[in-house]
């Protein structure tokens, strides 16, 4: 199923009203091929009282952010990318999905870790109780601060459900794991800071209302 989106305005230039396609946009696809359709997962969450982690490091990266655009700002730090850590980080959780100890798993890109776990949360209808203060990173201090954490978008990261937190953490060892929290059997959706407060605060309702109001105003 294709959509399409036109744009009509005044050609100035040759005196007369012109439509357009949405201008040309790079898409690069990558298609992997999978030994066993049944081990594919989806991003939503599937059962209150399940855990949530954080997999991959994060980093000062706001540069050219949805957070920064909201703002107003650019930014310097653009994310960078590391293939040899991707790479590896990605096979080890492409293994313990295999082994089935991951329920959901999204990754972070546009807005950061923020909204993949408010995406997460309203798809499947159940509320989240976040900490950041469980995130530790020696060596990147200056990445330790709320906003940086949850609207960062350093590559290679991604929010997963899990319900066997002991088999998860053995089939993830060696690389960069932070229990976050928990999802709630409700639909309030709450994330607390590196001081233990509460900075957000709201439902999955309004989160799903805000991330469709882009589509309604088409």
């Amino acid at each position: 199923l294709e959509y399409r989106i036109e744009i009509s305005f005044d050609d100035a230039a040759f005196g007369a009203e012109k439509t357009i396609s949405i201008p040309p946009t790079l898409l690069i696809s990558c298609i992997g091929i999978m030994d066993d359709v049944s081990k594919a997962i989806t991003m939503d969450l599937k059962e209150p009282a399940s855990a949530i982690y954080l997999v991959g490091n994060t980093y000062n990266e706001l540069g050219g952010s949805q957070y920064y655009k909201m703002l107003g700002f650019t930014g310097n730090d653009a994310p960078r990318v590391d293939p040899v850590y991707g790479r590896h980080l990605m096979t080890i959780l492409a293994g313990t999905i295999r082994k089935g100890y991951v329920r959901s798993c999204h990754d972070c890109s546009d807005g950061g870790m923020a909204v993949s776990l408010a995406e997460m949360s309203f798809a499947g209808g159940f509320g989240m109780d976040i900490s950041l203060i469980a995130i530790n990173q020696p060596g990147n201090a200056d990445c330790m601060r709320d906003h940086i954490l949850l609207f960062s978008e350093s590559n290679t990261r991604f929010i997963v459900e899990v319900t066997d937190e002991k088999k998860f953490e053995a089939a993830m060892k060696g690389v960069p794991v932070w229990k976050l929290g928990h999802a709630r059997g409700d639909n309030i959706f709450r994330i607390y800071g590196l001081e233990g407060k509460t900075i957000i605060e709201t439902d999955t309702a309004r989160l799903k209302s805000a991330w469709q109001r882009p589509f309604k105003d088409l």
